[in-house]
């Protein structure tokens, strides 16, 4: 007959309760100083955009080289403004500029914008005594590509050749205003315009651009608010 002897060792060592009362004050501190740096980083780039957003409202002040004035500003959220206009001209109604600006309080989103290689915008809007006969949207893009590897990819060492504007429409005919308003953007196109956009609701006009185009240190920066106006003014003539 063969006996079993089992043996129970009991391992002498701390309780769970003992670990978790010894680990909480160092968690504590870690959750603490993590929460003191988001906090920090959110508030002190809020801090810096409402610098940004300052100097920005200097380079449009400006830019209207005496056609208007700046009558407030809005904070939609903390990378992005509004600031309704005064002009001179009678084209426009209720103008006003939305600018956009890094989301810098926001890790993720800015680097997400980084990575998408999306520009800052300065957004003008306003509203026309008429609206528009006609909604249409106009859009920049461009594209470009080597014939070879060998091709340099520094538009420095390019060659460019002006061509002649492609347009697709579905439109057999075209009114008096598109034509006007094309004729007009025909005449400005060293201006990078992102987006140009005519509404039969309001926002009658909208038009986005870089906000680096009117930097002070931009050629041409000051009259940008003339390109709009005169890009406007034949699409809001009475019919």
């Amino acid at each position: 007959m063969y006996l079993l002897r089992i043996y129970l060792v009991a391992m002498s060592g701390p309780s769970p309760s003992s670990v978790f009362h010894t680990l909480l004050p160092a968690v504590a501190v870690y959750v603490t100083t993590a929460g003191i740096l988001v906090l920090g980083w959110y508030f002190g780039f809020v801090a810096y955009n409402r610098r940004q957003a300052r100097r920005i409202v200097g380079w449009i002040e400006k830019a209207l080289a005496g056609q208007g004035q700046i009558l407030g500003i809005q904070y939609l959220r903390p990378s992005l403004f509004q600031a309704p206009l005064r002009l001179r001209t009678s084209v426009f109604q209720h103008p006003a500029v939305l600018v956009r600006m890094p989301p810098r309080e926001l890790p993720f989103s800015w680097l997400l914008k980084w990575w998408r290689r999306e520009p800052d915008t300065l957004s003008f809007e306003a509203d026309f005594d008429f609206p528009p006969g006609f909604s249409m949207e106009v859009r920049n893009h461009r594209w470009c590509g080597r014939t070879t590897r060998k091709f340099s990819n520094s538009p420095d060492e390019w060659e460019f050749q002006q061509t002649t504007p492609i347009v697709l429409t579905s439109r057999k005919h075209w009114e008096r205003e598109i034509s006007s308003m094309m004729n007009a953007l025909l005449g400005c196109r060293e201006r990078d315009f992102l987006r140009l956009a005519f509404s039969k609701r309001s926002p009658h006009f909208s038009a986005t651009v870089p906000l680096q185009s009117i930097s002070p240190d931009t050629e041409g920066s000051d009259n940008i608010f003339e390109m709009l106006r005169e890009l406007a003014g034949g699409a809001s003539t009475p019919r």
